[in-house]
């Protein structure tokens, strides 16, 4: 199959380097047959073009996998600062409806109406400030500080609320609008709906969203702290329909990873967790292994939502995401009868955890290509940082 691209890939903060950086968060990648990854900005911003070119210049230099960046998160006084970083190459925008980097209703609207001039896309973190803000409050208040208390301060009405909200302001604007992480039945409808008035709507879903619910955050803890949260099972079945179906176009990791000692924190605290897992390196085989040998998804929708559909929202089809003369040679090779259980010490995360310890898998990864160059294979990554290069889209 192409070569999986993730969309969702906090891999690069000179704040978080003990955490992960362009080098071992692409190997893992490679590992994983992920042969591009959309960089996502976590807590340091990427908002102006000698940030990007900085952030650039590093990734060329360290990567293993090809690249290409997500500006943010997004200010006010970014806002005029789109189309410098447009004309880069870098054509998307990260932006929050909620703290900490909450862009309020006029200025996202503002800045969905410059990333239209600029044809670009304006990806979306959809969650209610105001209701969580209110939930958090609560808890505070009642001392909540167990692991549950995480799901409670961010229910499934912010992201109802949030999304139905940004979709109008895209509808308004006529903007690209990319909608991080859906993780609800009811989020999921209204990018149905969104569809078929044939809005500008592309969503995303996270294998942690289709795989765990809030009853594993008992056993878990805060290893499960992820924003937003695990859900119900009534909300994991309804997103695998809607995935299957094309409503949520594609699988995106949000890889995100903490150490141990981070998380750890969490079993006496929540608040004080850090928030996000390690997901680059198992999401093919997990979405392969519950996807389509399971049956939830046909092997060509499998393929048009890891590889093809990413390509094509985000500016890097046909060279990316596709099996096809005049495309680079990335290719990922799966043995659809190789067994093997996640174990995080075989994994090449700096952070030495997995969510998934213990997975039963069927379908592994066995080799991955970048341009035509072997990469990976039998386990071993054997491709050379500083190979991946920088895509202008």
């Amino acid at each position: 199959m192409p070569g999986v691209i993730d969309v969702h890939a906090h891999i690069y903060d000179p704040q978080y380097l003990h955490r992960e950086d362009f080098r071992h968060g692409t190997v893992a990648a490679a590992a994983g047959g992920v042969t591009c990854v959309i960089v996502m900005p976590l807590d340091t911003p990427v908002l102006a073009p000698k940030e990007i070119r900085k952030t650039i210049a590093i990734g060329n230099k360290t990567s293993l996998v090809d690249f290409t960046l997500h500006a943010g998160n997004m200010t006010v006084d970014a806002i005029k600062q789109i189309h410098a970083i447009a004309a880069l190459g870098v054509k998307s925008f990260k932006a929050f409806t909620c703290a900490p980097y909450h862009l309020y209703g006029a200025a996202m609207k503002e800045m969905m109406k410059v990333i239209n001039r600029a044809k670009s896309v304006a990806f979306i973190h959809a969650e209610d400030d105001e209701i969580l803000w209110e939930q958090t409050k609560r808890l505070h208040a009642d001392r909540r500080n167990d692991p549950l208390a995480h799901i409670e301060a961010h229910p499934s009405v912010a992201e109802v609320k949030a999304v139905e909200r940004v979709i109008s302001y895209a509808r308004q604007t006529r903007c690209r609008l990319h909608i991080a992480h859906i993780t609800t039945r009811e989020g999921a409808k209204l990018v149905a709906r969104a569809k078929a008035r044939r809005d500008r709507v592309s969503a995303e879903v996270c294998p942690h969203h289709l795989f765990f619910t809030e009853n594993d955050v008992r056993k878990l803890g805060p290893y499960l702290r992820f924003n937003p949260p695990p859900r119900s099972k009534r909300d994991t079945t309804a997103l695998w329909t809607a995935l299957a179906k094309g409503t949520l176009d594609i699988v995106a990791s949000d890889h995100a990873p903490g150490t141990r000692k981070e998380k750890e924190v969490g079993w006496k605290n929540l608040w004080k967790a850090q928030i996000g897992i390690p997901e680059i390196e198992t999401m093919l085989p997990m979405m392969f292994s519950e996807g389509f040998v399971k049956r939830r998804l046909s092997l060509e929708r499998l393929v048009d939502a890891m590889c093809t559909s990413p390509a094509k929202i985000f500016g890097l089809y046909p060279r990316k995401g596709a099996i096809r003369e005049g495309a680079d040679a990335d290719l990922v090779l799966i043995d659809p009868k190789k067994h093997a259980v996640i174990k995080a010490s075989k994994l090449h995360y700096k952070t030495g955890w997995t969510p998934y310890e213990g997975w039963k898998v069927r379908g592994m990864p066995t080799t991955t290509i970048s341009r035509g160059t072997v990469i990976a294979e039998d386990e071993k990554v054997i491709g050379k940082a500083g190979r991946g290069k920088f895509l202008a889209r």
